[in-house]
């Protein structure tokens, strides 16, 4: 095979095509024939490695031949084909490293191996060779300064391939067999080949181009973070390039991933367009105090998780360490009975917007994970029992709206009308300090309202009891899910382990290249002056960050901290409060719905917790005990759960028990705690440092969504 001279109409014509090309004209004309001439070098390297109808084997060899003339055009006078001359003369008046050049040829030397690519890392490698070193000798072309722009370069490659690598996935398979995403990733996402190349509008497909979408979008982002002032203006035809693969990739979300053989293409006024922006902005001055680089994140519950997915997404290069072995925080899942489960009984709302947003980040469909609940029933230890019909999804506006209304079914609520609707249009207010049950005893509500409907919500919701509790932020809590907007009073339970729902973000942390460090402690947080530097963990003398954020639980975030830090003696004054759950299983039916409420007893709620049971056969229940001062051992645990049940149900038998109690499953929402929680803006004590976690004020008790609401409102 012989290499083809740079002069003959093939590459003249070749040199006019492709995005690369396209951003070649807004370059001085001795930069822009050069760059014609790196590009022909690159199209002549990636069409050897393509051509059909070649043994791999020959194929190969003259890629290495091409090596040996690089080699040649640094270390040797001797004569080169056309093209080899050419590069000659531009390597060494550019002083373009000749490591870059090997790298562009080894890169596409992988298109002729056929091995399918097993990891990030794998795939990394790839895309550094045929688009980061590409880049990298393309910034001595145009011209830069400062040596950082060197990790702008290749963080721009990357973002252009892997674009690429997603625009071009179904052609890549049909018309050349060939697939750049690693395996792990595909086993992660259920998707094969023969899905790729049959169905690559499935929904198991369009999740895993969702993932392609965030890791190009997370290299495009942290160019962004990485792009030097002094060295914008010459980086023009860089961010023409830019412009033109993020307008791709968006148009490929648009599309709603349904990518097809015919790659997405964006016109040629469009791309005039997007030049003549790109090129505006060249010239405009960039923002300052722009953070990049290493981002560590300590503690992988939900807002742990969020906060590394966010900073992932940003362009930082993500470190998170847990302490467990396991993702998830307090939401855990254990094996009982060969079912598994969530180690606490955990509910969501329809008022979860940012939790449920973050399922969806990660592909998590939350119809698999959460069953809306239709009904909740409250059953009285007399054996009356009283049903509430809860707003599904396909209800109508006015019953999502006044569903509320609902509650005034259970008996002595009638009275609390006038309550609830000053409270859903904003006229009724707490005082400053006022417990809950003292607003309600203000207002007038009578004992057997306070009794069958505000002291289940209050210590459901509030994991605290009415007589300690804050008003205002019961107030508030009542307002954004009872009587919130749509389904926002829909309650949903859990049908697999939350942590199973979360698990996908390790999928997503890891195909952008971040570490996962689980059970591993962090046992102390680096600072310099106000800066956290970095941290030191049981493995681990010193990793160091440019940005911190800590999602950890209150009491291990306090150790942590420097004993002169404000937010330290702050927080020091934040009660906890604990959460007590026993499942137990038992012949017996005890309920006819997913979950019911016990009122008047120590066992709040009760969860059937049964997979697909027949009649007769063992069923499994959970019971929820809010605001548990004492953890229980299993005969205490049996001997409470049997007394109360009997109250309720008659006689059960009980054939199995598994008691846990959280000791500090949330902070307590008495109103010393609540004016103790930190505002996000409160907590810049550090310059380069967030701390986010369902502790943090969100106008929201400490739950799932205050812990993913909290991981979006720290600043970067």
């Amino acid at each position: 095979m012989e290499a083809e001279n740079s002069k003959s109409s093939y590459h003249a014509r070749e040199r006019k095509k492709s995005n690369l090309a396209f951003a070649f004209f807004c370059m001085e004309k001795d930069r822009a024939k050069d760059m014609e001439s790196l590009y022909a070098f690159c199209r002549l390297m990636d069409d050897i490695a393509d051509a059909d109808g070649i043994p791999e084997s020959e194929k190969r060899a003259e890629l290495e031949r091409w090596k040996a003339e690089i080699t040649d055009a640094y270390d040797s006078e001797r004569p080169l084909s056309d093209l080899g001359e050419e590069m000659r003369s531009l390597v060494r008046r550019r002083k373009i490293p000749q490591q870059y050049m090997l790298d562009i040829i080894e890169g596409v030397m992988r298109d002729t191996t056929g091995e399918p690519f097993e990891t990030f890392e794998d795939i990394r490698k790839y895309c550094y060779g045929v688009a980061s070193a590409v880049g990298l000798a393309s910034i001595y072309v145009f011209g830069f300064k400062n040596e950082r722009t060197k990790d702008f370069a290749e963080a721009l490659g990357y973002a252009l391939q892997f674009t690429n690598i997603l625009r071009d996935v179904v052609d890549d398979i049909k018309s050349h067999g060939r697939v750049y995403i690693p395996s792990a990733e595909l086993k992660a996402f259920g998707v094969s080949r023969r899905d790729l190349l049959e169905s690559p509008h499935s929904a198991k497909c369009r999740r895993l181009f969702a993932f392609m979408y965030f890791r190009a979008k997370h290299f495009f982002n942290k160019s962004r973070r990485l792009l030097q002032p002094e060295d914008k203006r010459s980086m023009a035809p860089a961010l023409i390039m830019w412009a033109i693969y993020e307008e791709i990739l968006e148009s490929i979300k648009k599309s709603g991933f349904l990518i097809t053989e015919s790659p997405v293409k964006i016109s040629k006024p469009k791309k005039i367009a997007l030049a003549l922006g790109a090129i505006c902005r060249s010239k405009q001055p960039e923002p300052p105090g722009k953070k990049s680089g290493r981002a560590i994140v300590l503690g992988a519950g939900v807002a742990g998780i969020g906060a590394a997915l966010r900073l992932a997404a940003e362009g930082f290069d993500v470190s998170l360490y847990e302490a467990s072995s396991r993702i998830g925080g307090r939401c855990a899942a254990i094996e009982w009975n060969g079912i598994r489960l969530d180690n606490g009984t955990h509910a969501a709302m329809g008022c979860y917007k940012n939790f449920f947003a973050m399922l969806g980040q990660i592909g998590t469909n939350s119809e698999e994970f959460f069953k809306p609940v239709e009904r909740m029933d409250f059953i009285f230890g007399n054996g009356e029992k009283a049903t509430v019909s809860l707003p599904g999804k396909s209800a109508g506006v006015l019953s999502k709206i006044f569903s509320f209304l609902n509650y005034l079914k259970l008996d002595g609520t009638l009275g609390m009308l006038p309550l609830l609707l000053s409270l859903k249009f904003g006229i009724v207010k707490a005082k400053d300090g006022e417990t809950a049950l003292d607003f309600l005893l203000r207002k007038g509500i009578c004992k057997r309202c306070i009794e069958n409907f505000w002291e289940p919500f209050c210590v459901s919701a509030l994991n605290t009891p009415l007589s300690r509790a804050e008003a205002r932020l019961m107030l508030k809590t009542a307002k954004k899910s009872l009587l919130g907007r749509g389904d926002s009073g829909a309650l949903y339970l859990p049908q697999k382990p939350i942590a199973d729902a979360l698990a996908p973000a390790i999928t997503y942390l890891k195909g952008v290249g971040a570490g996962i460090h689980l059970g591993e402690r962090v046992s102390e947080i680096h600072f310099e002056g106000n800066c956290a530097t970095g941290i030191s963990t049981d493995k681990c003398e010193h990793a160091a960050c440019e940005f911190l954020a800590s999602s950890l639980n209150l009491s291990a975030f306090k150790k942590l901290l420097p004993d002169t830090s404000k937010i330290k003696g702050r927080i020091s004054n934040i009660s906890v409060s604990g959460v007590s759950n026993i499942y137990f299983s038992t012949n017996k039916k005890l309920i006819d719905g997913n979950y019911a409420c016990l009122i008047g007893s120590p066992l709040h709620w009760i969860f059937d917790k049964t997979p697909n049971a027949a009649q007769g056969e063992t069923r499994i229940y959970g019971i929820t005990i809010s605001a548990s001062e004492s953890t229980m051992s299993k005969a205490e645990a049996e001997k409470l759960l049997k007394n109360e049940l009997e109250k309720f149900f008659g006689e059960v038998e009980i054939s199995g028990i598994l008691p846990a109690t959280f000791a500090e499953a949330t902070i307590s929402a008495d109103p010393e705690s609540e004016a103790a929680r930190p505002k996000q803006p409160e907590l810049g004590e550090f310059s380069n440092m967030a701390i986010c976690g369902d502790w943090i004020q969100t106008d929201l008790p400490c739950t799932m969504e205050s812990a993913a609401k909290s991981s979006k409102d720290f600043r970067i």
